[in-house]
């Protein structure tokens, strides 16, 4: 995994998170790799892999299992699926509403584009 500078390395591996529940590499129920086995993969410091492990967590997406390490919760990808959205409000969709503004395009021709990419 090539990590940006556009992102903080946790919250870039929350989104590697993410991106293996919603493909299915990730199954409801099942374990999912342990804080070292994402650590060895990504190449990244244990420390941060944690931080993300405890963002999962705190959202329920991931449950800790005394002795067994991490889980997917069950419903997990309807809570990617919600976090996500949310950060698409808060985030994306304002950034993008600024940039359609500063180049004045008109609202009619951004629903045109949409509408050719159905």
């Amino acid at each position: 995994m090539e990590f940006s500078d556009n992102k903080p390395i946790y919250r870039q591996i929350v989104d590697h998170a993410y991106n293996q529940i919603l493909s299915g590499g990730w199954e409801p129920g099942e374990r999912v790799p342990s804080v070292r086995e994402l650590s060895a993969d990504l190449g990244v410091n244990t420390r941060t892999v944690m931080k993300a492990m405890d963002d999962l967590s705190a959202d329920g997406v991931i449950q800790a299992r005394r002795g067994m390490g991490y889980s997917l919760a069950e419903d997990a990808r309807e809570r990617v699926h919600q976090a996500l959205r949310t950060e698409f409000f808060n985030t994306t969709l304002p950034q993008f509403m600024a940039e359609i503004e500063r180049l004045e395009i008109p609202l009619e021709e951004i629903l045109e584009k949409i509408k050719e990419r159905r």
